[in-house]
């Protein structure tokens, strides 16, 4: 394969591209949304939906320091309580372009799915993408009665997720399969501070100057202690003031810390495809071996999707403070080797990773920076796109052979996910790359099925501060 040319275009529909992020657009041009796999000399190699950091959060946790929203608004946010009802109507937008004819190949995500790297939180992640009942309480509900909201318009009530898209349970279409990589949330407690197994098997995060008697301030989290700093309930949200004294809550086990190949191994156990969603051999549904966790895998003919971990440190030293990407020589080797092979297969190439290249930074840690991450994908012609989260942002850059694509959050507005396109034309071998935003308030696409959230999460994007 020659190298490929390209031609980026950016499609509004809706909502400009990188509304309130900062975004960066290409040519803009109208969009086609026939669905038609031949348009105007091009023919489509490839449509999949991009969405990262969901940040399923257990507002509830003892793991928690919701008072340091005074210096981070990570800490909390007034609209966390709707983490999961915003990604299923995410999820109900993906399967309503697929249903109206467009239909998508894949959804790729590119981490931080948890905010606190709980397995509660892992498992309504999962529950969301598979259509389970999803239950977003790991405590008691201390409201009276009489001030609870009806359930459609109550983010702490049980819900129905949709769940992604699956042949026979929402329709005749071909399922949608999903792929996802580990971001910084999902390996770090309130995804900065590493966690710490002891020798009898517990799992807490020590916090800096633990030597600090504990009496306003934590000296360490752990879900699953009885005293929590900044207690949020659904009786009192918020926000919790710096300084508190340790209020009761009630333990559950539910919410321990996952390791990494816990996280991996909750993805081999779903119903939705494929197997570990990346982190499988697809023949025999086990586990990756690699060091790091990275993946290679062919979503289908001609096209090769590579998975990094950019959480890929090798020992990180509790109390540090570990937000920005990390990449390691071993994974760049892999991730080589993974491109000579593309490149003798013929496919195009796409990489996925939760940090975008900027935040390869190895001030923190990082082996490798991102200008020789970009030199890397830059040497291999058959490379298209690499795609990345982590910013809460939408940007579009052109790396010179590649582009990179970051895509926003779905719990801070503008709560966007991406589709993109890849065409071919078959004329010169020139690769155009289309991309445009979709909301979870879609009203211009048919329905399908009932969608009883949709007042709710119209009032969580008011409560964030969407326009």
């Amino acid at each position: 394969m020659g190298r490929l040319s390209w031609l980026l275009v950016g499609v509004i529909v809706g909502v400009a591209v990188g509304a309130g992020c900062g975004g960066e657009a290409g040519l803009l041009l109208p969009a086609d949304e026939s669905g038609d796999e031949q348009v105007g000399g091009l023919t489509l190699v490839a449509r999949f939906a991009h969405i990262s950091d969901t940040h399923i959060v257990d507002e509830q946790s003892p793991a928690r320091f919701a008072g340091a929203h005074v210096f981070t608004g990570s800490a909390w946010r007034p609209h966390e309580a709707y983490s999961a009802q915003l990604l299923d109507g995410i999820i109900r937008t993906v399967n309503r372009i697929h249903a109206g004819g467009r239909n998508i190949d894949f959804l790729l995500h590119t981490g931080d799915a948890c905010d606190n790297a709980q397995s509660n939180e892992l498992a309504w992640f999962i529950g969301v993408m598979e259509g389970d009942v999803i239950d977003p309480l790991s405590g008691p509900d201390d409201r009276p009665e009489d001030a609870k909201p009806e359930p459609t318009r109550d983010p702490h009530a049980r819900f129905q997720a949709q769940g992604l898209y699956r042949a026979g349970v929402h329709g005749a279409l071909p399922s949608i399969p999903w792929y996802i990589v580990p971001g910084n949330h999902d390996c770090y407690a309130i995804g900065v501070l590493p966690i710490v197994e002891w020798d009898d098997g517990s799992r807490t995060t020590p916090l800096p100057l633990d030597c600090r008697p504990g009496l306003w301030l934590p000296v360490e989290l752990d879900p699953l202690s009885s005293q929590a700093y900044g207690r949020v309930t659904p009786a009192e949200p918020g926000p919790p003031c710096l300084f508190e004294t340790p209020l009761y809550v009630e333990p559950n086990p539910d919410r321990a810390y996952f390791r990494k190949d816990e996280f991996v191994t909750a993805l081999l156990t779903t119903v939705t495809e494929p197997a570990g969603h990346g982190f499988a051999d697809s023949a025999e549904g086990t586990p990756v071996t690699q060091s790091a966790y990275c993946y290679s895998v062919s979503p289908m003919a001609g096209l090769r999707l590579i998975g990094l971990d950019t959480t890929d440190l090798a020992d990180p030293q509790p109390t540090f403070l570990y937000e920005e990407g990390t990449l390691s020589r071993a994974q760049l080797a892999f991730l080589r080797d993974e491109l000579e092979l593309a490149a003798a297969r013929d496919e195009i190439v796409i990489v996925a990773s939760h940090h975008p290249s900027p935040a390869l930074l190895p001030e923190r840690g990082s082996e490798v920076d991102g200008s020789e991450f970009r030199a890397l994908l830059n040497e291999y012609p058959n490379v298209a796109l690499h795609v990345a989260g982590h910013r809460h942002r939408n940007g579009v850059t052109d790396q010179g052979g590649y582009v990179e694509i970051e895509t926003c959050s779905t719990l801070d507005p503008p709560q966007e996910g991406r589709l993109i396109e890849i065409w071919r034309d078959a004329a010169d071998g020139t690769l155009v790359i289309s991309y445009e935003m979709f909301s979870h308030l879609n009203d211009t696409l048919p329905a399908l099925g009932d969608d009883s959230l949709r007042e709710l999460r119209e009032e969580a994007w008011t409560i964030a501060g969407g326009e």
